[in-house]
C-alpha cells in the first residue's frame, strides 16, 4: 500500500505544478518605441483628440491610410515619417463618428507615446488628392 500512496502524492504534487494560464506573449516584447522625426511638430495630447468626429480629424491629420469600418467602432491609421498613430471613433445611438481613443507605434510596431506621434503626423498632413 505504501508504493500505491507514494504514486498518488507525486501525481498530486507534480498537477499542482501545470498551470494553464493560456499564451503569454507580446508582439513587442515589452520594448519602447524609438521616435525620431525630421518634422516632429508639436506634440497633441489625446484629451484634444477625443470627440474630435472625422472632418475635424481630417483636418488635424489630412487623409487616413487606413479606415476601417465595424459598426459601432471605426479605426482610421495616420502616418508620418516616424510613426503610425491609430485613431478609434465609436458612434453610439446612431450619432456621429466620435474619436474615442488613440494609440501610436514607432515603425517597428513598439508603443510611443501618441502626443509625440500625434505632432509628427499633424506636421506632415497628407492630403489624397
Amino acid at each position: 500500500m505504501k508504493p500505491a500512496f507514494g504514486a498518488l502524492a507525486l501525481i498530486l504534487l507534480l498537477g499542482g505544478c501545470v498551470t494553464d494560464s493560456g499564451p503569454q506573449y507580446s508582439l513587442t516584447g515589452g520594448e519602447k518605441g524609438v521616435f525620431t522625426s525630421r518634422n516632429a511638430g508639436t506634440p497633441i495630447p489625446l484629451d484634444r483628440i477625443k470627440g474630435l468626429d472625422e472632418a475635424q480629424l481630417a483636418a488635424m491629420f489630412g487623409t487616413g491610410l487606413l479606415d476601417r469600418k465595424d459598426d459601432p467602432a471605426r479605426a482610421m491609421r495616420y502616418q508620418s515619417d516616424a510613426c503610425s498613430l491609430f485613431v478609434y471613433l465609436y458612434r453610439r445611438d446612431g450619432t456621429a463618428w466620435k474619436a474615442e481613443y488613440a494609440d501610436a507605434y514607432d515603425l517597428q510596431l513598439r508603443p510611443l507615446p501618441v502626443d509625440q506621434c500625434a505632432g509628427s503626423v499633424a506636421a506632415q498632413k497628407k492630403r489624397v488628392a
